[in-house]
């Protein structure tokens, strides 16, 4: 047996037992680094992606490079990310249990994208900055159900609470956000979403430069 799998089998032996947990912050990245594996295999890990495949993710961490087994079972955060979105150098953090076939492998129950969570979290802060300046100008908010939706020509129907129907068009550049302030597309609406549309109405028509539906997180 080579001293490299001694070693590994070590390591993982002697974390398997004990209970030890690491981390550690680098200069590239300011989250820590972090390898927890509890008395049960049990296993925190947080680390560099290195290379991704459609079950599988390595990652650069304590003791070198981790293979993470993502089954179809496994969360993948941030909601809504596939895992084939993640990017080499990506930071992310897995929790899961050791596998005790392989050496350093993790059978992962969630695995979260900190790189893609920290994007989606500026470009909502991007979102809410841009739509409070729309807003200031156009003040009127209406709020309905959708149908009619035409993705392509970017009009749909709003029908209010109180039964007024809108023929509403969506202005050149116009935000088209979900219920969390992220970006979506016009397409992911469906016929009897409540949406929100800010702009300027007149008689039965609404010329819109915000489309928010609550009903997409």
């Amino acid at each position: 047996m080579s001293r490299k799998v001694i070693a590994a089998l070590g390591i993982i032996g002697f974390l398997a037992s004990a209970g030890v947990a690491f981390a550690q912050t680098t200069t590239s990245n300011p989250m820590p680094m972090v390898l927890h594996v509890g008395v049960n295999g049990n296993v925190l890990l947080r680390g560099t992606v290195s290379s991704v495949s459609s079950g599988s993710l390595t990652v650069k961490s304590w003791g070198g490079d981790w293979t993470v087994n993502v089954p179809s079972s496994a969360e993948v955060l941030p909601s809504g990310t596939a895992l084939t979105s993640f990017q080499q150098g990506d930071f992310v953090g897995v929790v899961g249990s050791i596998n005790s076939s392989a050496d350093f492998t993790v059978d992962a129950t969630i695995v979260r994208d900190w790189t893609a969570r920290a994007a989606l979290n500026q470009q909502i802060h991007t979102n809410v900055q841009q739509a409070r300046t729309i807003m200031s100008n156009r003040p009127r908010v209406t709020q309905g159900t959708l149908s009619n939706l035409d993705a392509t020509a970017e009009t749909f129907t709003l029908t209010t609470a109180a039964g007024t129907a809108y023929s509403v068009t969506l202005n050149s550049g116009a935000e088209t956000i979900g219920r969390n302030w992220a970006t979506i597309a016009l397409t992911q609406a469906n016929t009897g979403d409540t949406v929100r549309v800010y702009g300027t109405v007149s008689s039965s028509t609404i010329a819109a430069s915000v489309f928010r539906d609550v009903s997409v997180k």
